[in-house]
């Protein structure tokens, strides 16, 4: 029986998955090329909030290099808000 349940959730979940990736295109005139959107959904996504995290502990870091020359405010865009943009902010799928 555990064995019946455990085939049901995996089956459901790769409906779930496959149901979502596709129901998109249906509710849309445009077409979108669906591998490049899956590439930037699970790969390009995560990847950007991993480097917003580095990019955030590399900008405290480097505080005591750029407080003395005044660069905090352009270090802080380049290293938090951009990655953080890229990852949370920005359109899915981006229009081309």
């Amino acid at each position: 029986m555990k064995r019946l349940g455990k085939l049901l959730l995996i089956f459901l979940t790769v409906l779930l998955v496959l149901g979502g990736s596709y129901s998109g295109g249906w509710a849309q005139e445009k077409t979108y090329n669906d591998t490049i959107n899956l590439v930037d959904l699970f790969i390009a996504r995560p990847l950007g909030v991993v480097a917003a995290a580095a990019g955030t502990a590399f900008f405290i870091v480097s505080l005591p290099f750029t407080l003395p020359t005044r660069g905090v405010e352009d270090s802080f865009d380049m290293f938090v808000v951009q990655p953080w943009k890229f990852s949370f902010v920005r359109d899915f799928p981006e229009e081309r």
